[in-house]
């Protein structure tokens, strides 16, 4: 028998309500890992995962919000979170000119208090195991439009996707008095069930921002923490202390390569098939 948290429960339920409201239904098995990777019209691979641009013209204007879309994917993927710049920018050209649909990504804004309006923004994506992962977004790493984010409504804090401009704030919502009747979609996350992890040199970065998570295990579980992680794409393990440290930028990325630290104790690894 199938046994449940409470938070794991909701989250069922909470998908079973939108598929009624939103006429979601499992022929959705394209959102699974191997109907993303089979449409290659609207998906773009990096790093093993996948990741997927969704709509349904059945869905009412403006639905799903972004809380919503944050159950969309589930329960085989995520809301996507931007993992290079390469792949947010490949989206900004993808998605279909004639309906033009605003996309959501797991994008929120959840510290106000900040100096700019380009401060204060987070990966916030809701797992299959009914928690949330978040980490800060990292500036260099994300295309916002010319003009945004510029809190226009007071109340953006959450982030679309524009075809041919670029990601914009918008509230929630994405109330029509605002932005019309729009068309919907969201941009998810799928992971392989296993990926290759390849050893590159000695190193590690020694920038806070750029890490997910500092551990003390052998070899092969740092591997697997990066790997059930949707940020990480590298990770630097010191054989002799055991210390793992993996993180959500590589040492191969042009943007990063020049602040690694030279560090001959650490061994570098990195996610196959990783494209900046």
């Amino acid at each position: 028998m199938a046994r449940f948290t409470n938070r794991s429960f909701s989250v069922v339920l909470h998908i079973l309500q939108l598929m009624l409201i939103y006429n979601l239904s499992i022929s959705g098995a394209v959102l699974t890992y191997d109907g993303c990777m089979s449409d290659s019209a609207n998906s773009y691979k990096v790093g093993g995962w996948c990741f997927l641009f969704y709509t349904d013209p059945s869905w009412p204007p403006n639905t799903p919000t972004q809380n919503d879309a944050q159950y969309t994917c589930l329960p085989h993927g995520t809301l996507a979170v931007g993992v290079t710049l390469k792949m947010l920018n490949t989206f900004i050209t993808r998605t279909p000119p004639a309906t033009n649909p605003h996309a959501w990504t797991a994008l929120e804004r959840l510290n106000r208090s900040t100096p700019t309006n380009k401060d204060g923004w987070y990966w916030r994506a809701l797992m299959p195991s009914g928690g949330f992962a978040t980490f800060p977004t990292i500036k260099a790493n994300f295309p916002w439009g010319y003009a945004d984010p510029d809190n226009s409504n007071g109340n953006d804090t959450a982030a679309v996707l524009v075809n041919n401009y670029g990601y914009g704030d918008a509230p929630k919502a994405y109330p029509k008095s605002i932005y019309g009747n729009k068309q919907m979609a969201v941009i998810c996350q799928f992971a392989p069930i296993q990926w290759k992890y390849s050893p590159i040199g000695h190193g590690r970065f020694t920038n806070s921002a750029y890490q997910i998570a500092q551990t003390t295990v052998i070899k092969e579980a740092c591997i697997i923490q990066c790997h059930r992680s949707v940020f990480c794409i590298s990770l630097a393990f010191n054989p002799t202390s055991n210390d793992c440290q993996i993180y959500a930028v590589s040492p191969d990325d042009p943007q990063f390569t020049g602040i690694v630290t030279a560090d001959n104790s650490y061994d570098w690894y990195i996610r196959d098939e990783m494209k900046y």
